[in-house]
């Protein structure tokens, strides 16, 4: 691990964007996927990829609401999936707000595919008495949990040395969190760690939460962004301070895709064509010459929320004293060691809480070997891509302007 131009940690092996380059991992090796002043040439990546045999029909459940899973709504909007699977499908989608909504649509039948956080992901596995789900592939995974580890505090807090002392200050006070989520398994595990004991833990919404903390009813709370930043002081509405995020405890998050086993054996093919879209959706959301595009398009399916919110969740820079990380997002796509350890706590954590009856996986949950022969056929390699997290000062005003845009994209070098 090294040290970047802003102080911050810099991951070895990380890719970097630069002016004249968009890096991915290909074959193994790493190669340049030419950009020029026109862009990346993304045609190039479908290129002899499209699924040949009848139009299929389903419905994917994406996350709009968590900053991690955007490509979801990318790939709605750009319809990438339409270059892989077979011509005349169609592709529906829902939103769900929540990912244990998203495990309800698929137990039902609504959804075939859909997007989870790392603990629903997981619980989703164990409802083979009511349909069989497997994990199929990752949507991204913060080394520093920016996406599902947002601690906020009420705005008129005290202002701590570091984020650790702001952890230890919400002993004795009234916090929330969204009960199950990635957010929750976080807030719970650092509390333990630090041996904090709040005087209520509330089981509330992200809405409710944003509610509270606007009216001083809540001293803390840990949720997922886009709503952390949309509450900050640093770039939203200031209804609260985020003083955290997991780097002080070298705790990663992530994001799980998840589908119904019975709609795999039946269209292994399918799923396969289906995972190449959301790897071209998620290259072209990391990709900053389309960040400008990127909040345009989050502004259309996440209402409420002030563009420059809606960017820090993107690529923002949380700075010290409460360094969130130097990496905003990794698009692994397939696990890895590090995400199979955090999978291990959660599940450890799940567990000891009685959400799931076991801290040991059924067999054949955790199944990526389509994803995997996917990014073989593309010519791509895990991580996709790593993200770098840019101070607000320096990115935002370059995202908003189109001349700027060899500047900004020289940010992420």
């Amino acid at each position: 691990m090294t040290t970047d131009r802003n102080g911050g940690k810099k991951f070895a092996g990380s890719i970097d964007f630069s002016r004249r380059q968009f890096m991915v991992r290909t074959a193994g090796t790493v190669a340049a996927a030419a950009l020029s002043s026109a862009g990346f040439a993304w045609g190039d990546l479908a290129y002899g990829q499209q699924l040949k045999g009848k139009p299929v029909s389903f419905n994917v459940a994406i996350r709009p609401d968590w900053t991690q899973g955007w490509f979801g709504m990318i790939n709605e909007e750009k319809q990438f999936w339409k270059k892989y699977l077979p011509e005349g499908s169609e592709v529906t989608f829902t939103h769900p707000i929540q990912g244990g909504i998203v495990t309800s649509e698929l137990i039902a039948g609504k959804s075939q595919i859909g997007h989870n956080g790392d603990a629903p992901g997981l619980i989703a596995t164990f409802q083979r008495e009511r349909v069989d789900i497997r994990a199929i592939g990752l949507i991204g995974s913060s080394p520093t949990g920016y996406h599902c580890y947002q601690v906020l505090v009420r705005k008129d807090a005290p202002e701590f040395a570091n984020s650790k002392e702001a952890i230890k200050w919400l002993d004795g006070k009234r916090v929330a969190s969204p009960k199950g989520s990635c957010s929750d398994r976080f807030f719970q595990s650092v509390f333990q760690k630090e041996g904090v004991k709040p005087a209520e833990y509330l089981n509330l919404s992200i809405g409710v939460i944003t509610t509270n903390l606007r009216n001083g009813q809540l001293d803390g709370a840990c949720t997922w962004d886009p709503q952390g930043a949309a509450v900050s002081t640093i770039a939203g509405e200031g209804a609260a301070r985020v003083v955290s995020t997991g780097e002080p405890w070298n705790e990663r998050d992530s994001g799980t895709m998840v589908c119904r086993k019975d709609f795999m054996d039946e269209n292994p093919d399918v799923v396969k064509a289906w995972l190449k879209g959301e790897i071209e959706a998620q290259l072209w959301y990391c990709d900053p010459r389309n960040h400008a595009e990127v909040l345009r398009i989050a502004q259309k399916y996440v209402s409420g929320f002030e563009h420059k919110a809606l960017w820090f969740s993107l690529a923002g820079l949380l700075p010290d004293p409460y360094f969130g990380g130097s990496i905003r997002d990794e698009k692994l796509f397939v696990w890895n060691d590090d995400v199979t350890a955090l999978q291990k706590r959660v599940l450890e954590f799940l567990a000891k809480e009685k959400v799931v009856p076991s801290a040991e996986l059924l067999p054949g949950a955790i199944d990526d070997s389509l994803a995997r022969q996917a990014m073989k056929e593309m010519g791509v390699s895990s991580p996709l891509v790593r993200l770098k997290a840019i101070p607000l000062e320096k990115g935002y005003p370059l995202v908003q302007d189109p001349k700027q845009i060899d500047k900004y994209v020289e940010l992420f070098a």
